[in-house]
């Protein structure tokens, strides 16, 4: 979704669906965004815009261990503010803001960092504990 800030008025309300879906590059750990929605309200006052949104959907993403999806469902409240005052900015006002980016760019820093399968043995990909050969002699003299 494109918003064209001049045409703002100085509230605006709203609540879509989003598909953000081919915001989503191969490289990343998320595998699908599904439901989003987002609500609130658009403030513009001459020219700064601020977005207080509420973000709801369900996160696909893949297992940390075996690379299995994993669903979970995802909320958050977030405030972004597009102003030219350095000390206050998420970003620089621009004439065409893509909502879409904005969105995703939040997703990313909410979702989990890590997700594990119920499937998942972390133990199954530890490397073993091993002793340095030096110490080895003095485990086995001092074993009780």
């Amino acid at each position: 979704m494109k918003i064209e800030t001049k045409l703002l008025e100085s509230k605006t309300l709203i609540d879509s669906l989003f598909d953000l879906n081919y915001l989503i590059d191969d490289a990343t750990d998320i595998i699908s965004l599904n439901n989003v929605n987002v609500k609130g309200t658009i403030y513009r006052k001459y020219d700064e815009v601020t977005f207080n949104l509420t973000v709801t959907l369900e996160v696909v993403q893949k297992c940390t261990y075996t690379l299995k999806p994993v669903t979970y469902p995802l909320s958050f409240d977030t405030e972004i503010l597009f102003s030219n005052d350095l000390e206050i900015y998420d970003y620089v006002p621009i004439d065409i803001i893509d909502l879409d980016e904005v969105i995703f760019a939040e997703i990313l820093l909410h979702k989990e960092p890590n997700v594990y399968h119920e499937s998942a043995n972390p133990s199954d990909f530890e490397e073993p504990k091993k002793t340095h050969p030096a110490f080895n002699s003095l485990k086995e003299k001092y074993k009780d």
